[in-house]
């Protein structure tokens, strides 16, 4: 059953909510403007003559009508415009799919029991390690990593330290290297993997490279 409120007329005139000619509802003020005119008209007439309102007043309601009409056709506007832009970019984010894709973060994905850990050191090494941990925070894997100055790249085969194959899934790593003088070389690690789909989020294009969602904003790296 539908229902409508009925509020207490105001100067005369009688108000009543509906869903075509709301303001509030965002739809187009000029549907109303017949009911301004009646509301303008009424307090003409109910005016005091003696003291009667400034006809600047009336001018200035008749403008700020006006300029509100023009600031919500903008946004709609906007909204559209908008929403264009997304889909466009969604759109050119599809020919990612099934391309291998690398980013910076802390995370990888496992999938068909592969994966590949990418590091770039800011100068020669002495040591360079990769631990992969799993989701409760337990060290499953330790793998020793290149040591020269540069981008690296080390495969994972999935396996733990006793050579048992883990399940796909999300793991976290972390690289350290020292030098020659055992104190810490500089450098950023990454992950990469093949990207399974794509969607929006808050504007911004996320590829999912199996459970794990990766911001084209942060890819630095596209292979076939």
């Amino acid at each position: 059953m539908q229902t409508s409120s009925v509020r207490d007329p105001i100067n005369g005139v009688s108000f009543k909510d509906s869903d075509s000619s709301s303001i509030t509802n965002g739809s187009s003020l000029a549907e109303t403007f017949d009911t301004f005119l009646t509301l303008l008209t009424t307090q003409l007439q109910h005016q005091d003559p003696l003291d009667p309102m400034d006809t600047n007043e009336f001018t200035s309601q008749l403008v700020e009508f006006t300029g509100v009409e023009q600031a919500i056709s903008t946004n709609k506007k906007l909204d559209s415009l908008i929403a264009l832009y997304n889909g466009a970019q969604l759109n050119d984010a599809v020919g990612y799919i099934d391309k291998t894709v690398g980013a910076d973060g802390i995370i990888l994905m496992l999938q068909d029991g592969q994966s590949t850990i990418t590091y770039d050191l800011g100068g020669n090494a002495k040591a360079a390690s990769i631990l992969v941990i799993d989701e409760q925070g337990n060290t499953v894997r330790t793998l020793e990593g290149d040591t020269e100055v540069g981008h690296h790249e080390i495969a994972w085969d999935g396996k733990d330290q006793n050579g048992n194959q883990l399940a796909d899934g999300l793991y976290g790593f972390l690289v350290t290297a020292v030098d020659a003088n055992d104190k810490p070389v500089p450098l950023v690690q990454g992950t990469a993997g093949k990207v399974t789909g794509v969607k929006m989020v808050d504007g911004e294009v996320i590829l999912e490279v199996g459970e794990l969602e990766v911001a084209l904003s942060d890819v630095l790296t596209i292979s076939q």
